[in-house]
């Protein structure tokens, strides 16, 4: 049986935040899940098929693991960067068996019964009260796959002991992933952010000017409550963290490109500095966007 690890857990070992771990592992193509635990009450939900949304009954949650929807996914996502950690309202997929019979025509129109087929039926459940007992979950094998937290930071970050992760981080770059400054998709982003100013407000816009949409589109997307919204800028969310203009340190975005089976093929960041020069040689050549 898989012992998934709480989520809390995870990014506490890693020195991130809930919400990073969390979006990081979605766009590997990976599940979250909601850990039901052993409970004297029951749990109220409202349970559903996709295909008759309208047709609800009430359901009883047990105990166990179940994988949250993709849109559920995203809402906690966006909870969890806002430091709630509220499940009211998500919704998690479950299965329950099934038999189905089945009958055979002859030629002379008489009808066999024949054993019934098993089957599994899909269903949806929509959590209907806040429970403090229920828990965001990982799979371990979708952790292991996690990239060292050091890789979209610094170069060098802590453990949760406080050891340095640097030495992990070199054999990782070395062995696995070359780490790149930048990449075809980075300079969309920052070319379809140029024409949107420029046409917005009427004028060739700064470089910072560009940053700070991006920055706000990223920061945007992430907190924002409806599920509809999406980055208008970096429609792949390929961006995983960009700092704020007038950081101490030198202002960089940091970016993961992953494949559709969920491995990163590669990864990288860019600094702020380097921009004007970019979108100079963007203004002579500009990409299709």
């Amino acid at each position: 049986m898989i012992e998934y690890l709480k989520l809390e857990n995870v990014a506490d070992e890693r020195g991130e935040e809930p919400a990073k771990v969390a979006r990081t592992l979605v766009r590997l193509g990976c599940n979250l899940y909601l850990h039901f635990g052993p409970s004297r009450d029951s749990r109220s939900g409202v349970s559903f098929y996709p295909e008759h949304p309208t047709e609800r009954m009430e359901h009883n949650i047990g105990s166990g693991d179940k994988q949250l929807t993709k849109d559920s996914q995203e809402a906690v996502i966006k909870r969890l960067g806002r430091g709630d950690t509220t499940t009211e309202g998500l919704t998690v997929l479950d299965v329950s068996p099934n038999e189905v019979s089945q009958k055979l025509v002859l030629s002379c129109d008489e009808i066999v019964e024949l054993d019934s087929k098993p089957e599994v039926l899909k269903f949806q459940i929509e959590l209907m009260e806040q429970d403090d007992s229920v828990c965001v979950v990982v799979h371990p094998d979708d952790v292991s796959n996690l990239p060292p937290p050091s890789q979209i930071g610094d170069g060098v970050s802590e453990t949760a002991g406080g050891a340095s992760t640097n030495n992990k981080f070199n054999i990782f770059q070395k062995n696995k992933i070359y780490k790149k400054k930048t990449n075809p998709e980075i300079h969309k982003i920052f070319w379809r952010t140029y024409i949107f100013l420029r046409e917005e407000f009427d004028h060739a816009p700064k470089y910072k000017e560009i940053w700070q949409a991006i920055y706000d589109d990223v920061e945007n997307s992430d907190m924002e409550d409806s599920l509809a919204v999406r980055r208008e800028f970096d429609p792949n969310e390929i961006i995983e963290k960009i700092d704020s203009i007038g950081m101490p340190k030198t202002t960089k975005l940091f970016w993961i490109d992953a494949t559709a089976g969920g491995e990163i093929s590669s990864q990288g960041n860019y600094s702020l500095s380097s921009l004007p020069s970019l979108i100079n040689k963007l203004k002579k050549d500009p990409p299709k966007i």
